[in-house]
Order: C-alpha cells, then structure tokens, then sequence
C-alpha cells in the first residue's frame, strides 16, 4: 500500500546509476519520438523512444509508450534525437504485453475502459474456474472505474484541475501471499517496510498498482492504491517529484471503502482512524505534525509507520475540512514540484506555514476539538469489533478467527477457517503459537471455495497466542508434500 517505499527504491537507483535495461531497450512499433542513446551499466550502447520526463540529482528520467518511467545516469547519455511524444500503448496492447510477460497458463486478464487487470496465478487454473476468474476480474475492473469516479468528483468539488488518464491503468493482483512478497522484494529491493507487512503498492516508475488476491476480499489497499495511481495519472501530481509522504498518503486513506462499495471520500471521518484515535485517547504521541510534515522517514520501516498514518490521515483531514481555501492552493504548490528535484526541510515547511498561515504544530491543535464535534455526528458503519483473546484476520485467501481462553497457565484455543479464494480448492496449514513457545498446527488437506470449517479445539501453555496460515491449491506439489507429513516449519508471521 505504500508509495513512499517505491520512491525510496526509486532514489536508490538513481543515487546508484542503476539502469533497468529491459524495460529501457522497448522500442513501441507505434511509437515516434525522442530517441535516447546511451551506454548502460554493462558497457552496451541502448536506444530508446521516449518522452523527456525530467531531470535531477544525476539523473535522467524518460516516459515510455506504456507509461513506466525509466531512470539512466545523465553521463551515461550520449545522444538525443528530437521527435514526437510516444503515442500510448492502448488497453489492449496492453493486455497482450501482459499476457507475453507472465504466460499464457499463469495469467487472466481483462480490459475495462482505461483500466487493465490482471491476475498472476501460483499454478495453472481448473477449466471449471475460467468463467470464476473472468467474474472476479470483471467485479475488479468495476470497482476500479467507481474510484476513478470519485476520485474525479473530489477534484471537482475542490477545484482541483486533472486531465484524464492518457496510459492503461494497470491493476496486477498476485493469487499467493508468497507470490506476491518475492515480487515485492525483488521489486523495492529489500528497502522499507518488509514485504510481509505491505498489503500492496502503486509503482511510480512502472505505474503499476500490485496488491494480494487476499487482499481483494475487503477491497481497502486496492482502494488505497488506486487514489495514487488516480493522483498520477490525472497530473494533479507529478512522479518522482519530492512529495511530501503524509500528504500522500493522507489524500489515499481519505478514501473508505465497505467491501466492494466505496462508502466515503476525504470530507468524512475515516471509521477505521477514527476508531483507533477513540480508542486511544487521542493522536499517537511518539511524533508531531512536524515529524510527518518533515520527516518522510517516520513512514518508513516497520516500527512508526502505523503511527504515521494516522498523523497523516488526520491532518489531511483537518485542512479539507477546516481549509478549504488553503488546502487547493497547497495542492498546486504539490504540483510545481519537479521530478527527480529536491527540496529540502526548510522550504517544505515554510511553504507549508505560508500557505496555511501556521506551523503543523500550530494547526495540530486544532485537531482535537474538531474531532470531537465530527465524532459528535459521525455514525460508523457496523462493524463486529474484535473481543478480547480472539484474532480474526485475513490472510493466504483464508478468513480465520481464534479465540482462546486461559486461566493464566494454560489456554483452550479455538479456530475456524474459511477458504476465501474465488477462484480454487485450496489447503491450508493454520498454526498457533502461545507466547511461551507452545504451538499446534491443523491441516486442512481440501477445502472448496468458501467453505468454512470449524476446527477440533486444542490446549496450549500460556496466556497469549499468535495465528499464522499458510495456503496452497488443493492440487500442488507442496500439499502433496504436505500430506506425506512434510508440514511448514512452526513460527511467527508479523
């Protein structure tokens, strides 16, 4: 879900002069425009038709007939040829480009209007689920079109000027966890937050949005995701532009979703934000407004970016709410920023105080107050909150709650467990781990899509506990291992 972490792994190449050559070497058949030369990091010379994208801190970045951004050390440049802009791929060239990179037998994919989705598989799919996967990518497609419009809706309402989306907006929804974490760290090069923790990111420099099939059950990173491809790709913002990171992401969890039913936009109090600022009293403590207006790191690694988002969440929300003059003005600042530029701390925080009249510090004060009368009116969705001793989650295509209950030495732990996959029969491993040590696993060998089983109760030393799932198809080598005893290694799954 995370934006901030692709810039870092953007930076990084840049500041190294990493050249991604195969995305670099594509020359679209429809394509005329300015030819690049230059020499990679190999020693071979590359040519390449582009769109001259921007220019910064050694670097030179270049937009491509589909969209992605390309990055090349400005040494390395030998030589430019002027022509036109590169005519975009359509949708549906797209679509085939898709189908060439995954194969055939591990990908479905579908073209709806601007947007392409595509599922990545772990295995080749059952005959009897075809019509299965075009559903679910068809409800996929849809709900991308509904963000798009409310994106759109938000912008007219503040007076936001946007174009449309002129490159396929391609949705990439990853069947595995496992599938879906190596791309993720062969992707962002082990930077940020560990690729366990990420539900799912938008690629400014492939402009891509990549999220878990898991995820797609209750549709909130894919939504999360998708108002920053929207900010992209209407120009309301420019990639690779020193953005500060709580404004990115406070625009993205401005959005809330209900399932596949898009339910509320930046004016609203997000319900999930809202709650957990209920709960704890207040704003997290560890960081000020200042911290997240200055410091892009808070969002960074796995300690304080929760806290960080909900800093950046509320702020968002108070200056759309409480500044509705300021907070477009703001906005087109935001958009001046240059790609591959730098600004440093303290312009973005004078342009900030300038704009809005006060330091983040000043305006955080202002938060509490206005929260409370918003809370005043605010009527949650329903929603079943957890109890104490139980862990419901979603994760591996699997809904599973536990509940245990101990008498301080010992506990009864109880497990049920739904196969959330839309698409096969799936097998699953469930495992739970006490804070002692003491663990226990079930296997489920066979499971039909959305079936829902209750598991055998089990006693386990300690006080509290941690569930961890791990999936496979029904039909794969690992459960066939799985089933010869070969069971996953016990452990801890953050």
């Amino acid at each position: 879900m995370l934006i901030h972490r692709t810039f870092q792994c953007l930076q990084s190449a840049v500041l190294t002069a990493l050249v991604f050559a195969g995305v670099l070497c594509f020359v679209g058949s429809q394509t005329f425009a300015d030819t690049f030369e230059y020499v990679d990091e190999d020693g071979r010379e590359q040519h390449v038709e582009a769109r001259f994208y921007g220019a910064g801190q050694g670097a030179i970045a270049l937009e491509l007939a589909d969209g992605s951004l390309s990055i090349i050390p400005q040494g390395a440049l030998k030589k430019r040829t002027p022509g036109d802009d590169p005519v975009p791929l359509t949708p549906q060239e797209m679509l085939t480009r898709l189908e060439g990179e995954f194969g055939e037998e591990l990908f479905r994919g579908r073209v709806e209007k601007q947007y392409v989705v595509g599922v990545v598989l772990t295995a080749p799919l059952p005959k009897s689920s075809e019509r299965r996967v075009d559903a679910n990518l068809l409800k996929a497609a849809r709900y991308m079109g509904g963000i798009e419009n409310m994106f759109q809706r938000f912008c007219k309402s503040m007076k936001i000027e946007h174009e449309d989306p002129k490159f396929p907006l391609v949705v990439l929804i990853f069947e595995t966890d496992d599938d879906f974490n190596a791309y993720t760290t062969k992707h962002t090069g082990g930077n940020g937050l560990s690729a366990e923790n990420i539900a799912g990111f938008y690629s400014p420099q492939t402009n891509y949005l990549y999220v878990r099939m898991s995820e797609c059950y209750s549709f909130a990173t894919p939504l999360h995701e998708a108002i920053h491809q929207q900010c992209f790709n209407t120009r309301v913002l420019s990639r690779l532009a020193p953005l500060p990171v709580w404004f990115s992401e406070g625009m993205a969890t401005g959005f809330e979703g209900n399932g596949d039913k898009i339910q509320s936009d930046p004016f609203r109090l997000n319900a999930v934000y809202a709650r957990l600022i209920s709960q704890s009293g207040g704003l997290p403590p560890q960081m000020s407004w200042n911290d997240v207006v200055t410091t892009d790191q808070v969002f960074r690694g796995d300690i304080f970016a929760g806290s960080a988002y909900v800093h950046a969440w509320s702020m968002h929300w108070l200056l759309v709410s409480r500044f509705r003059k300021e907070y477009p003005e703001y906005l087109r600042y935001l958009s001046t920023l240059e790609p591959l530029a730098e600004e440093s701390t303290r312009i973005r925080s004078a342009r900030f105080e300038e704009i809005f009249g006060a330091t983040p510090n000043e305006i955080q004060q202002k938060f509490a107050p206005a929260f409370e009368a918003a809370m005043k009116r605010f009527k949650p969705p329903a929603d079943s909150e957890e109890r104490p001793g139980t862990i419901s989650r979603i994760t591996n295509l699997a809904g599973v709650d536990a509940y245990a209950e101990s008498d301080g030495f010992r506990m009864k732990v109880q497990t049920q467990l739904r196969n959330l996959s839309p698409l096969r029969e799936m097998a699953f491993v469930v495992t739970v781990v006490s804070d002692s040590g003491s663990a226990s696993q079930w296997y489920l060998p066979n499971m039909k899509i959305n079936e829902f089983k209750l598991l055998e109760p089990r006693t386990l030393r300690g006080r509290g506990f941690n569930v961890m799932v791990q999936s496979t198809p029904a039909d794969s080598e690992t459960n066939a291992r799985w089933s010869r005893g070969q069971l996953p290694t016990v452990g801890l799954r953050r």
